[in-house]
């Protein structure tokens, strides 16, 4: 399986979107996903596989820091390092732009993100309650130093 990683372009969010309903229960919009290729605050990697988005992964440039939107891989490639793979590439692009901490919000009864999350250098610092308006908290992490 050959995987390539690249940049998100307005051409991937039929893509994305895809991906994005495959893996959430609160999902985006296509439109939304159509502004971030304009946002200038904001930064994807995709992950290809025979011309098909199969994860995607974003954050906002906030100053020196990176807040984690989203990251997503279908069920089929889960497991396979795709994520790790994107994650690596959101890392790389992080520290190419000045950043120098990386931080998001996972819901806390999300405990394959929250193990994924603790493996790459991230620890918890906080909780938001109810964040998502179904009285489910997220759990605030933060990972300081890039490299």
């Amino acid at each position: 399986m050959m995987v390539h990683y690249r940049l998100m372009e307005s051409r991937d969010v039929p893509g994305v979107f895809k991906v994005d309903q495959a893996c959430f229960s609160h999902n985006w919009t296509q439109d939304s996903y159509q502004a971030e290729t304009k946002n200038i605050l904001s930064n994807y990697i995709v992950a290809e596989a025979d011309g098909e988005i199969i994860g995607f992964g974003g954050f906002w440039q906030v100053l020196d820091e990176a807040h984690i939107t989203n990251i997503a891989v279908v069920e089929a490639y889960r497991q396979t390092g795709v994520g790790q793979n994107i994650m690596n590439a959101m890392l790389a692009l992080a520290l190419e732009k000045g950043c120098v901490a990386m931080t998001l919000e996972v819901r806390g009864d999300n405990q394959p993100a929250i193990n994924f999350y603790l493996k790459n250098q991230f620890t918890r610092e906080g909780r938001r309650k109810d964040y998502y308006g179904t009285g489910m908290d997220a759990i605030i992490m933060w990972r300081y130093g890039l490299e």
